[in-house]
C-alpha cells in the first residue's frame, strides 16, 4: 500500500488498516506454544491482567518502543528519507526484545512492532496525535488477543 495513500486517508481508515495489519500476526501466534503461566489467574487477577494488558503495557511500550526511539532517531538524523528505515527497524527490534517468550514470538512481535512503529511515524506526518493513535491500536489489539485467549484457552 503506497505511503501517500496512508498519509491522505481519513483517520478511522488509517486506524483500521494499521489495526487490521496486526491480525494475521495474531493468527500465527495461535500455532505457537503458549508461554508458561506461573499460577492460574483468579477473578481478582483477571482485573489486574486486563488493566496491565489493555492499558499499562500498551502505554509503556508505545512510550518507550515507538515514541522515544523514533523521536530520538528523528532528532539525530533530521531527514525523513534517511531516518525512517533506522527508526522503524530499531523500534521494532526493541519491541520484539521485550517479547522473548520464544523465537516464534520474537519474530511475530518484530513484525507487530514494525506495524506499530509505522503507525507512529506516519501519524506524525499526518499531524495527528501519533502517541494516542499508536497506543489505541496496540491497546485494541491486546484487547482482542486477551478476549481470544480467554475464550479459546480459559484458565
Amino acid at each position: 500500500m503506497p505511503v501517500n495513500y496512508l498519509l491522505k486517508i481519513k483517520t478511522y481508515k488509517f486506524f483500521l488498516i494499521m489495526f487490521g495489519s496486526l491480525f494475521p500476526l495474531g493468527a500465527i501466534t495461535t500455532f505457537l506454544p503458549e508461554p508458561e503461566m506461573i499460577e492460574p489467574i483468579t477473578s481478582e487477577g483477571i482485573i489486574i491482567e486486563v488493566l496491565l494488558v489493555i492499558f499499562l503495557y500498551p502505554l509503556f511500550e508505545t512510550l518507550v518502543f515507538q515514541m522515544l526511539i523514533i523521536e530520538v532517531i528523528r532528532k539525530i538524523i533530521n531527514r525523513p528519507k534517511k531516518n525512517i528505515c533506522l527508526a522503524l527497524l530499531l523500534s521494532s527490534a526493541a519491541f520484539a526484545l521485550n517479547h522473548t517468550y520464544s523465537l516464534g514470538y520474537f519474530v511475530i512481535t518484530f513484525f507487530g512492532g514494525l506495524v506499530l512503529a509505522l503507525a507512529y511515524y506516519l501519524g506524525r506526518f499526518r499531524r495527528e496525535n501519533a502517541f494516542l493513535l499508536t497506543f489505541l491500536i496496540h491497546s485494541l489489539y491486546n484487547s482482542s488477543s486477551l478476549l481470544y485467549n480467554n475464550i479459546f484457552y480459559p484458565g
